[in-house]
């Protein structure tokens, strides 16, 4: 049985333990959040939870919580669910309502009478904030990240103590996550030696994801460091962006180009100059692919989907015989 097995039927079986003991749960409240628009005080456990954030579904059912409503971000999926964590919505019996476009609708919150109202992932303004805040409490992005910076597992804590009053599930359930990633660590310790990272072409720039980001967190928990000549020229938002003059600063042991693209890369004089592109090191992902939606989505769900495939896939472009 592989790792991943064995935490796909240890995270079932907490949640089973979770769903049981939910009157137990419902002693600690009340609780008091802080979060990046203020604070929130929830008085009773929630049993009418609307998911805003875009990722925030797939923490709910890692938490063994069945949400009422969910926001799409993209892929147009049954409820907005995608393949890492569909078993998990069948087994809770969750069959939310869907929320598309890119604004949050108050009218539509409102209709489905919720108790709480996450938005963990996020970009909510005060103004939407406030409308909200009159229909539940709500909790927005974790406080000292942008809205899109937190790491998974402040999320996945954040949400726990909002809807459970203690963070005991997502502690099990990260700690589960963790045991996996230092099994890989050890089965692969050319990671801890390399250099890493995820790229992109927009608007003729080359773009790489920052240590801060949560992509780059992805691959530091690996092993793979992001070289300071280019953690320097991070901006404020995590992004890295080197003119076409500046590609030689991609010559990195592996890099992950999530967006396809791969024929216009590789037809880059300044990218077919490289090791990275002579020792075939690059990891070309289809933009539209499960795995590369699982990358953006890290979440707990997501991440042992993604364990599961890009870990072959970065051993063969770090081997030797591989190239």
């Amino acid at each position: 049985m592989t790792g991943s097995s064995v935490f796909r039927r240890a995270l079932a079986l907490l949640v089973f333990l979770l769903v049981s003991s939910a009157n137990v749960m419902a002693q600690s409240f009340p609780v008091t959040m802080h979060h990046a628009l203020g604070e929130t005080t929830i008085t009773s456990q929630p049993k009418r939870i609307v998911s805003l954030g875009l990722n925030d579904q797939d923490f709910l059912y890692a938490l063994g919580i069945s949400p009422v409503g969910v926001r799409e971000w993209w892929g147009r999926k049954p409820f907005a669910t995608w393949p890492w964590a569909e078993p998990l919505r069948r087994k809770l019996g969750a069959a939310p309502e869907v929320m598309t476009g890119r604004r949050i609708d108050p009218e539509w919150v409102l209709s489905l009478a919720p108790d709480l109202i996450v938005a963990t992932y996020a970009d909510l303004d005060e103004t939407t904030y406030r409308k909200l805040s009159r229909i539940a409490p709500v909790i927005a992005s974790p406080e000292g990240y942008l809205p899109w910076g937190a790491p998974w597992q402040v999320q996945l804590r954040q949400l726990d103590m909002a809807t459970s009053g203690s963070t005991e599930r997502a502690d099990a359930i990260i700690a589960g996550i963790q045991r996996q990633i230092t099994g890989i660590r050890a089965d692969h310790p050319e990671f801890s030696s390399s250099s890493g990272s995820f790229a992109d072409i927009r608007n003729g720039q080359i773009v790489l994801w920052g240590a801060n980001t949560s992509p780059g967190r992805f691959l530091a928990d690996l092993g793979f460091v992001l070289p300071d000549r280019l953690s320097a020229l991070a901006d404020d938002a995590g992004w890295i962006r080197l003119s076409l003059e500046q590609a030689p600063l991609l010559d990195l042991d592996t890099v992950i180009w999530p967006n396809g693209q791969r024929e216009r890369i590789e037809a880059m004089r300044s990218y077919r100059n490289q090791r990275l592109s002579k020792e075939k090191r690059s990891i070309w992902l289809e933009s539209d692919s499960d795995l590369s939606a699982a990358l953006w989505f890290q979440s707990p769900l997501s991440l042992d989907f993604v364990l599961e495939r890009i870990i072959p896939l970065l051993a063969d472009a770090l081997s030797p015989a591989g190239n």
